[in-house]
């Protein structure tokens, strides 16, 4: 996105950015936080107008947590429905919210609140082998493999060609999507069409698949809740291993 496009997005008025905070710590929204040595999921606690700030949980271990304290700045992401929210905020202090340790920052003066109509896509390892499945319209079993997951709906690869029953719209209920240790995930797809790909195997060889894409007709805000964690873990996972590969 341009920066005159995305300047159309801009909240400035502290009141509307007081009201995009409040909303993503009432729905529980989960906030992907990145800064130049590493990046941790959160979610709002608290926001403060008195004191022109708001709190956040802290990362997973005292190493992320330190590395942000340490951060000059500190970026913030989160994708509630239908819409993706950025700020940045400068330096943070950890303080103490009901008895526990928690971070601070004070109001972001600017906050993009980006309506979109696509969601952020993550791509799905090989392994380990998350599957999706459930029964096709003609009742016949299926097990898929997920190859890209968004908020919005998903991929799955399947080999030859897409079965004839797949018509545009139709809806595929109680489908399992399993992220092994991500968790799994019981939701109706509506199925939007097919396309081929062509990829290269372990040995050489080039491999004709079909991409059968599918959309979320409807995720209640649970659901939307544990599959953007889902979402945000594997897009971490991805930063590491690209980390890992330029520093070898």
């Amino acid at each position: 996105m341009s920066e005159v496009s995305r300047e159309s997005f801009a909240k400035r008025n502290t009141l509307a950015i007081l009201s995009v905070l409040r909303d993503l710590k009432k729905n529980q929204t989960l906030v992907m936080i990145s800064h130049a040595r590493g990046q941790f999921i959160s979610k709002i606690l608290d926001v403060d107008s008195d004191n022109h700030q708001f709190l956040f949980d802290l990362g997973s271990s005292d190493y992320e947590n330190g590395l942000a304290i340490n951060a000059g700045t500190l970026n913030f992401v989160a994708e509630p429905t239908g819409a993706k929210v950025e700020f940045a905020c400068g330096q943070v202090r950890q303080v103490t919210y009901e008895g526990l340790p928690t971070f601070t920052c004070d109001i972001p003066p600017v906050l993009y609140f980006i309506q979109r109509r696509e969601y952020f896509r993550v791509n799905v390892p090989w392994l380990p082998d998350y599957r999706c499945s459930g029964k096709l319209p003609d009742t016949s079993e299926f097990a898929y493999r997920v190859r890209d997951i968004s908020l919005g709906g998903l991929g799955l690869e399947i080999d030859g060609t897409t079965p004839p029953e797949m018509a545009s719209g139709a809806v595929l209920k109680d489908s399992l999507i399993q992220l092994a240790e991500l968790g799994s995930f019981k939701l109706d797809l509506q199925y939007i069409g097919s396309m081929p790909r062509k990829s290269v195997s372990n040995k050489g060889e080039t491999v004709s698949t079909q991409r059968l894409s599918f959309k979320f007709p409807h995720l209640s805000p649970a659901q939307e809740r544990d599959l953007q964690r889902a979402i945000f873990e594997l897009e971490k996972q991805q930063h590491i291993k690209a980390r890992r590969f330029q520093e070898s």
